[in-house]
């Protein structure tokens, strides 16, 4: 029998904050990635604004081991805090139902692992960045999951395990989750951007506060 899910975007509706925004000042405070580097990077989004969800060269050379290390203590530190009790409530809600809890985001994966395990989520779709000779290359791999990104994802997820989204549930707080909220069942923006709001007034989606 086909399983319902609940998917769940996470920054500003489950972390009330952008993670990889806090990951990036948190590498910067231990300098492990120095500020000249740093600089030039935020130079390089500020020139090209369009890539600037893909661009993941700041991560270019760092060793992959510190930088998970260092991934789990700003979760730790920087993130956990900002989990909101509202969407944790809801998360859980959703598995006394016995609902899949599906975590998609544009952040990066390995940052996030740490909310999958402290949610006992089912599955986490983020941004995978590639990895060579121990160190990160910078280069995202496979599909970012942003905007139509994160339906196409979902709907290889869905095949895979066989969701029913008719009957699911999705929550999201940006007009790039617009391409999601058309095929699920049960959309809800959260914390919703005032076009999101929009969309969800007329398409009578209901709206909440995490």
């Amino acid at each position: 029998m086909s399983r319902i899910a609940a998917i769940f975007d996470v920054d500003q509706t489950l972390i009330q904050g952008c993670t990889e925004r806090l990951f990036f000042r948190y590498l910067v405070r231990l300098g492990l990635l120095p500020v000249p580097r740093a600089l030039s990077y935020l130079g390089r989004l500020a020139w090209n604004p369009k890539e600037r969800f893909r661009d993941k060269t700041y991560l270019q050379g760092l060793p992959v081991e510190d930088t998970l290390r260092l991934a789990r203590q700003c979760y730790r530190e920087d993130i956990a805090p900002l989990l909101s009790p509202v969407g944790l409530a809801c998360v859980r809600e959703h598995q006394s139902q016995g609902h899949g809890i599906v975590l998609l985001t544009g952040s990066l994966a390995f940052l996030l692992a740490p909310l999958k395990e402290a949610l006992a989520a089912d599955w986490l779709i983020a941004t995978e960045v590639d990895r060579n000779g121990g160190f990160f290359t910078g280069a995202v791999t496979g599909l970012h999951p942003r905007g139509e990104n994160k339906l196409r994802l979902l709907l290889e997820l869905s095949r895979a395990h066989d969701l029913d989204l008719s009957r699911s549930f999705a929550y999201g707080d940006h007009f790039q989750d617009l391409h999601l909220f058309h095929r699920i069942g049960f959309p809800v923006a959260v914390n919703p951007s005032w076009r999101l709001k929009r969309q969800a007034r007329r398409n009578q989606w209901p709206i909440r506060s995490f």
